[in-house]
């Protein structure tokens, strides 16, 4: 008994160890922000000279965005501020209505949350009159410390990131180490260290679903911890979208409990039947629980988002029950057990890992393909350096599987087969007589090649457990990086755009990303001057006609005075598209332009 115990502990520790190294890793690269969406356009622009007072600062971006935690805030060359604080979001577009300014330089600094829950940070300045200077080393340098300011927290990131390790791990011990139990042996449920282990994985998954919903207002406020317990910021974090997912994450944590009491109910050393409804309970809440990652992060946001919502959900949940399940087989079934005692509840786990892996790795190369694009992608951002790594870990992992299943191959060899036999039921011997038989190993050598066998079964058993932590701590990594689709395209420009003029109005047309597929289109309405102008009565259409496709009518949204934006309009092939706008300019006004726009294939 003292000698299981002690080779318990040293199991513990090394899978608090891999914890703890997963933990570091996180540490040294988690960051405070990330910019998973990008401005795509301001007025006034970067740099800009005004004649006269603006009366409000636009800021349009290129996905739907939040200011519930954020802020844009407008200085003077002294550091005061200066804008009434009044903002207004529609969609990508933020306004910041201003009062009248005066001459002189002012300063621009923004924060917003993007779809997938991450903050965006930036400043910029512009010049009223010929009073101060925009681009003036006093000017820039209250830029440059305000947007310090905007950045966030370091120490706030790191938090952040780590609950989103915890999380992953819990939701692991949790739903794998039931799942095994009730799906591969029901020793498993009675057994008192999986019991543990499965309430070890509910306390961290709430602690992390608790950590991660305070910490969640500073980090995409840019405030400190000493915010935490703020009761603005959470009152702010509860109207967004993470808010409502974390709320639900605790819900169903709470539902939870009756349900693991349920399935691991016994009666003395043995487990008691599970009714099949509590089953059928359990198994909703597996894959309700396993939605909210992606539902609060990346497949949230972005193209195909229930396709990408139902294959991150069956990847989150693999991910578990394989995790799960391999420390469960480590702490039930290879824990003092006779190797003949093992050989049904291993083949029915290797079953279920192999269902495992292979969804794994069908829901990860959509998700790659989805967030990554293109091979340049992958080489070139932080987000594509980690898969790599996240890749690599992985095929480490197979390997160690297939360690172990050459164990199992050799230790529960399964039934042989019978000898065929010819049409008079005689057996067909295959060559003569062997004269000079090899001697048969001993039951000694051969119970000695069985133990060396179950040793390094359990060696790669417990590599595998932690690995998959690495992969673990990688993971969360990946959820707090831009999608590498998103950097690449913000490193060289992701949106086009044309002007269309006539004498008496333009009208500015930007397209994002300007590829095939679905496209956010952003239009302004300019006097000839630049300036935005109210016009009555806006329409823009894209046409193909070396494809035969007619007018394909963009369906506007008036924003504000002068400017539209359309989220969801497709593009369905690539080629000089054809933009033709008729703007109402009076009542007995109108004016037709066109120009042609190169739309590029995703």
């Amino acid at each position: 008994m003292g000698e299981g115990a002690g080779m318990m502990r040293k199991r513990v520790r090394r899978i608090g160890a891999a914890v703890a190294l997963g933990a570091v890793l996180v540490m040294l690269v988690a960051t405070p922000a990330s910019a998973h969406a990008s401005l795509l356009e301001s007025n006034p622009a970067p740099g800009a000279v005004l004649q006269s007072s603006p009366k409000q600062v636009t800021l349009s971006f290129t996905e739907p965005v939040s200011t519930s935690l954020g802020a844009i805030r407008v200085y003077n060359s002294a550091s005061k501020r200066v804008d009434s604080g009044d903002v207004k979001v529609r969609n990508n577009v933020v306004e910041l209505t201003l009062p009248k300014l005066d001459d002189g330089s002012y300063a621009v600094a923004w924060r917003v949350s993007s779809e997938d829950a991450h903050p965006i940070t930036g400043v910029f300045t512009f010049q009223i009159g010929n009073e101060g200077n925009a681009s003036s080393p006093k000017t820039q340098a209250l830029a440059e410390r305000l947007l310090g300011a905007e950045s966030g927290d370091k120490l706030v990131g790191t938090v952040y990131g780590i609950t989103r390790g915890l999380l992953f791990t819990g939701l692991a011990l949790m739903l794998g180490c039931a799942a095994f139990g009730l799906i591969v042996t029901s020793r498993a449920r009675a057994s008192t260290v999986n019991r543990r282990l499965v309430w070890i994985g509910w306390a961290t998954t709430t602690v992390a679903a608790v950590v991660g919903f305070l910490v969640y207002g500073p980090y995409a406020a840019g405030l400190g911890l000493g915010e935490l317990l703020n009761s603005r910021v959470i009152d702010e974090t509860l109207s967004t979208r993470y808010g409502h997912i974390g709320v639900a994450r605790l819900i169903l944590l709470v539902l939870a409990i009756p349900i693991i009491r349920v399935l691991l109910a016994r009666d003395g050393d043995e487990p008691r039947r599970v009714p099949r409804p509590w089953v059928a309970a359990a198994a909703v809440f597996a894959v309700l629980i396993s939605a909210t990652p992606g539902l609060g992060g990346h497949a949230s946001s972005g193209d195909l988002v229930v396709l990408a919502v139902i294959t991150d959900t069956i990847h989150v949940l693999a991910m578990g029950v394989w995790v799960g399940g391999l420390v469960a087989l480590g702490v039930v079934v290879m824990r003092g057990h006779a190797v003949a005692e093992m050989e049904a509840p291993v083949a029915r786990w290797s079953r279920l890992a192999f269902g495992c892996v292979v969804a794994i790795i069908a829901t990860g190369v959509f998700q790659a393909w989805r967030q990554v694009g293109n091979l340049t992608a992958l080489r070139t951002t932080e987000y594509g350096r980690m898969l790599i790594i996240k890749i690599l870990l992985f095929a480490g992992l197979l390997m160690l599987a297939a360690f172990s299943r050459e164990s199992v191959r050799y230790l529960f060899p399964g039934p042989k087969p019978e000898p065929k036999k010819d049409k008079r039921g005689v057996p067909i011997v295959a060559g003569g007589a062997d004269d000079n038989k090899e001697p048969k190993p001993t039951a000694a050598e051969i119970a000695e090649y069985e133990a060396s066998e179950y040793k390094r079964l359990r060696r790669s058993v417990w590599g595998e457990v932690g690995v998959a932590v690495l992969v673990l701590s990688v993971t969360a990594l990946l959820v707090n990086a831009a999608p590498a689709k998103t950097a690449a395209a913000n490193a060289k420009g992701n949106a086009i755009g044309i002007t269309l003029k006539s004498k008496d109005v333009w009208v500015d047309v930007v397209v994002v990303p300007g590829r095939t597929g679905r496209n956010a289109v952003h239009v302004s309405a300019l006097t000839p001057k630049g300036q935005i102008q109210d016009i009555k009565e806006l329409t823009i259409t894209f046409s193909l006609p070396e494809s035969d496709i007619a007018g394909i009518k963009v369906p506007l949204e008036k924003i504000s005075a002068g400017h539209y934006t359309a989220a969801r309009f497709a593009v369905p092939i690539e080629g000089d598209w054809i933009v033709t706008a008729k703007a109402v300019v009076s009542q007995f006004t109108q004016r037709t332009m066109r120009a042609e726009i190169e739309i590029d294939e995703r």
